[in-house]
């Protein structure tokens, strides 16, 4: 409970910080608070989806090209990029996802993620003009997935059958095949699932969220930084339901994390917002979840009649 309390006080902080005016097509914010491992630091966005000003939407479906290999569903892109090229308002990382034929840098052991590579989504991806990536349905049960409409969105285990009416959607990880790692929901009907969502529930982590409002008209967005001592440890997935709870959340799903983990905000005046990658650099990622604002235009301060 001790823990929740820190969480919820760090949130209203955060809350407190220089945003967007409450009543305008998205707002957002910054949580800065220091854990028992360390700092913690991270970046949110809520989005009102029953303005007009506002849409949503996903990673498209690959047009093929020869020589891509079999089962390639997209090429890796780097969040910040994918913005920029699409003129989105907000983007983060979506769906986990997987290279094909993976290769280590020169020298390295470690697999180098890198811009244009074929991969494949790992269950649920869509975007307005179809679907990228069908869902990944294990004993029975679709993983947890974020699903858009017009003016609305909810969170859910999604199987083919809840896709009806749906203009975007992206998922995070069900169970394992064997039954052994549950793969729930992060948030339930406001009640906090973490330790039983994956991936690695009780590792810090650079971690990555969605979620929605119980009336599920308003779109909650968190990532939190990591792996950086003495600026940022990550969160273990408890830690991100508590603060998605605090947010407002009803329900919310974790998406891929770790050095996937990006945020990229151009506010209305043209500054950006972005957090700071566990890379040191912006990774090419498989799958993008954006935002597009009309931002209000300024209103004009009204000149004083002269006496």
């Amino acid at each position: 409970m001790a823990a929740r309390n820190a969480l919820r006080l760090l949130v209203l902080l955060a809350l407190a910080l220089p945003c967007v005016r409450a009543g305008e097509p998205l707002v957002f914010g910054a949580i800065e608070t220091q854990t028992a491992a360390g700092p913690l630091r991270g970046l949110w966005a809520k989005v009102h989806l029953d303005d007009p000003a506002v849409r949503v939407g996903a990673t498209e479906p690959l047009t093929p090209a020869a020589g891509d290999p079999a089962g390639t569903e997209v090429k890796l892109l780097p969040v910040n990029e994918w913005a920029r090229a699409q003129e989105a308002t907000l983007a983060i990382n979506a769906s986990f996802f997987a290279m094909i034929n993976p290769k280590p840098g020169p020298g390295e052991d470690k697999v180098r993620y890198t811009t244009g590579a074929a991969s494949d989504i790992r269950g649920l991806s869509q975007g307005a003009h179809g679907l990228v990536s069908p869902p990944r349905v294990i004993h029975g049960r679709g993983d947890p997935a974020l699903l858009v409409y017009a003016g609305r969105a909810r969170v859910a285990y999604a199987t083919a059958a809840d896709l009806e009416g749906v203009v975007c959607a992206v998922a995070g990880m069900g169970p394992t095949d064997d039954g052994k790692q549950p793969g729930t929901l992060l948030v339930e009907a406001g009640r906090n699932r973490g330790a039983t969502a994956r991936v690695a529930p009780q590792v810090r982590h650079p971690r990555t969220a969605a979620g929605v409002t119980a009336d599920g008209r308003t779109l909650i967005l968190l990532t939190v930084d990591g792996r950086r001592p003495g600026a940022s440890v990550g969160a273990t997935l408890p830690e991100m339901a508590d603060l998605m709870l605090e947010l407002g959340a009803h329900d919310a799903v974790a998406l891929d994390g770790g050095g996937s983990t990006s945020f990229f905000l151009k506010r209305a005046d043209g500054t950006l917002l972005t957090n700071q990658p566990s890379d040191g650099e912006w990774r090419p990622v498989g799958n993008h979840l954006g935002v597009w604002v009309r931002w209000p235009e300024p209103v004009a301060p009204k000149e004083k009649k002269a006496r």
